[in-house]
């Protein structure tokens, strides 16, 4: 069966094969037995029921993905709605943050596919049981990615042995509200005696509830110090909206989001 696979957001995993759409069909359009439109986040929901009707005349379409029916919890097909190298061997969080769209139970996954990128909600939430599989898994893997966040207050010895034995790129954590500071530094201290700031990268919450521009700020100069690159993450809610001013956080969180312009903010105090 040929399907066409649209999707309403461009990300750094989508995938890019041949098959794969990013707005309505093209004027000149190969012949295709379904559509199906994948939908990750719950703003691009109205965009998605647009695109439905323009893919309407081409194929048979069905509209999915986490915004509309939640966590899958049927396994993962590699390359299908993410691009190559990208694997997930568990759904959902036990977590339930309220400044996270992730609410789904956790499970893990039964038949692992392979892949050097992690994109799980939070890995290190699974049982030894899957962690170990995973583990071994990524034994045949080169540039691993842990692009979906450990959570640093389940980084421990073993943990950080189980990573060591591997090829790593690059390897992020999470801070997403002062009180998981200490949780933060003590997983810092793990990692730092075997993986380099340019390894280890960190997601920074930024522009959720009251935060100020300046809040923002010294947290993420707080996780440089730290011997981390921070990364940060502008809050939007259910609707996709920003916090307000939101072209002012827009503008505030675009250099640091970017290694270069972090690194260049921050001359004079690098290690």
């Amino acid at each position: 069966m040929k399907i066409a696979r649209i999707f309403p957001t461009k990300t750094s995993m989508s995938p890019i094969d041949r098959d794969v759409y990013f707005g309505p069909p093209e004027f000149f359009m190969p012949e295709y037995d379904e559509v199906h439109i994948s939908v990750t986040f719950t703003w691009d929901i109205e965009k998605a029921e647009w695109l439905k009707k323009q893919w309407e005349e081409v194929a048979p379409v069905k509209i999915g993905g986490p915004a509309i029916q939640g966590e899958p919890r049927d396994g993962f097909r590699s390359g299908m709605y993410l691009r190559e190298g990208v694997t997930i061997t568990s759904r959902g969080c036990p977590n339930r943050c309220p400044w996270c769209q992730v609410q789904s139970p956790l499970i893990e996954l039964r038949n692992i596919q392979p892949g050097r990128i992690i994109q799980d909600n939070n890995l290190l939430a699974c049982s030894r049981k899957h962690l170990d599989q995973v583990f071994s898994m990524l034994q045949s893997q080169k540039r691993i990615e842990f692009s979906g966040g450990f959570e640093s207050s389940r980084i421990t010895d073993g943990i950080v042995e189980d990573l060591r034995g591997l090829n790593i790129y690059q390897i992020f954590l999470a801070y997403d509200h002062q009180n998981r500071l200490r949780s933060l530094k003590l997983a810092v201290q793990k990692l730092a005696k075997y993986f380099n700031r340019n390894q280890l990268r960190c997601y920074v919450l930024i522009g959720f509830n009251s935060d100020s521009f300046d809040q923002a700020e010294e947290r993420l100069k707080l996780v440089w110090d730290l011997g981390l690159l921070p990364f940060a993450m502008l809050y939007r809610n259910l609707t996709g909206e920003y916090p307000e001013p939101k072209i002012e956080w827009k503008r505030f969180q675009r250099p640091w989001s970017r290694p270069a312009a972090i690194k260049s903010m921050m001359k004079g105090k690098l290690n």
